[in-house]
């Protein structure tokens, strides 16, 4: 693998859009068809994780169950429901910043890919004029799920980049401790302390300039 290949890997949710209301909106009419009590705290627990993932903790909310074809039934439902919702997107839902993020790492060099929980990450970045920008969109399902930090090593091979080359942007701290200790580097985008090595609150404060410079002094 090209020791001199840099990667720039972004989640999706939080970091270059938001369709946490859209997720959200989906589960709740997917659990109340299928008989489930939902509340805010459940809706909660469904951002950022696959899923199957997601169901579990709204079910563990409603102390209530499903059998497996039941969950099947009911994850379809929402993922149709899903789509519906998405397909009203535009670029004007990417984040403030996020196109003149990426744009800026392909002036750099930097080979850019995506690594999100969700399997509509490529038809949400096209809704959000984002798609041209990624060389690669990694498929959750063959991965472990979040916050395994399987996904971005899937990316990384994949972009022909080592992880030690590898800026990781994202929002949660559990995946950021994941993706530490596998030796990536990190930019979090949030308000709160998420434990990276780099923290920004939005896209649009990210230097990308500053953080592939951090990755040429580690490859030293």
């Amino acid at each position: 693998m090209p020791s001199g290949v840099y990667a720039a890997i972004f989640d999706l949710d939080g970091v270059l859009t938001s369709t946490s209301v859209r997720h959200e909106q989906s589960w709740a009419e997917a659990a109340e068809k299928f008989g489930i009590p939902v509340s805010e705290a459940a809706l909660r627990a469904t951002r950022s994780v696959p899923r199957a993932s997601a169901l579990s903790a709204l079910l563990a909310h409603a102390s209530a169950d499903l059998s497996p074809a039941g969950r099947e039934r009911l994850m379809a439902y929402k993922n149709a429901r899903y789509r519906e919702l998405i397909e009203g997107l535009t670029p004007d839902d990417a984040f403030p910043g996020a196109f003149e993020a990426l744009a800026a790492c392909r002036r750099l060099g930097m080979r850019i890919g995506v690594a999100s929980a969700s399997l509509n990450a490529q038809v949400v970045l096209e809704r959000i004029g984002l798609a041209g920008l990624v060389a690669f969109v990694a498929d959750p399902r063959l991965a472990e799920p979040k916050p395994s930090a399987e996904i971005y090593g899937m990316a990384c091979a994949a972009l022909g980049a080592l992880p030690q080359h590898a800026a990781c942007i994202e929002d949660g701290g559990p995946m950021i401790a994941n993706l530490r200790a596998e030796g990536m580097h990190t930019v979090g985008i949030g308000e709160g302390p998420l434990g990276a090595e780099e923290q920004f609150v939005t896209i649009a404060d990210w230097i990308a300039d500053a953080t592939l410079e951090s990755l040429k002094r580690r490859a030293v």
